[in-house]
């Protein structure tokens, strides 16, 4: 019997959907707990993001060869909204900050933050970020078949093989990554 003092039934929510319902349902839980009847917001992730722009220099930089650039180029401007380059879809992108070493070999260092989002599709080799067991971590997915792993990039550090009883949530799939300044 619940605390409602009556049966219960069990629903499914789509797993993209199951930290908002979460917090709405503990949202609930307080507003029931203090008497009131009138039902909680759900909090949300803004869909229309303010812009964030910066301005970007128009010419290229060499990383190899010298060139010289042409003097007119100082005087063209043009401006980079960070949130239309690195998040295509706002309400479903979120930021970590790394900690560890164990995907150093895929270009990911302590201190740096991924942007990850939860919409994309992940496949087998997509580097996510997961719970498994109640941790977070960011690792590269290995699925063929019936086997299901994550795996580190980074010597010291051996895959997650998955056993019977253990879960894992594919929390997103990391679309960038934003290096620490060493």
């Amino acid at each position: 019997m619940s605390p409602y003092k009556e049966k219960t039934s069990v629903i499914r929510v789509p797993n993209s959907l199951k930290t908002e319902v979460l917090v709405y349902l503990e949202e609930y839980k307080k507003t029931i707990a203090r008497g009131s009847e009138r039902l909680p917001s759900v909090p949300q992730a803004s869909p229309n993001p303010p812009a964030l722009t910066r301005p970007i220099y128009s010419g290229k930089i060499s990383a190899g060869q010298s060139r010289f650039p042409s003097p007119a180029q100082d005087y063209e401007q043009k401006f980079l909204d960070l949130n239309e380059r690195y998040v295509s879809n706002p309400p479903a992108t979120f930021f970590f900050e790394v900690k560890g070493v164990s995907m150093e070999g895929a270009g990911i260092f302590d201190g740096d933050t991924v942007i990850v989002d939860r919409a994309a599709k992940f496949k087998s080799s997509s580097i996510v970020v997961a719970e498994v067991d109640g941790e977070w971590m960011v690792k590269r997915l290995y699925k063929r078949g019936d086997v299901v792993k994550l795996l580190s990039e980074h010597p010291d550090h051996a895959p997650i093989v998955f056993s019977e009883g253990q879960e894992l949530i594919i929390f997103g799939v990391v679309t960038y990554v934003i290096h620490q300044p060493k």
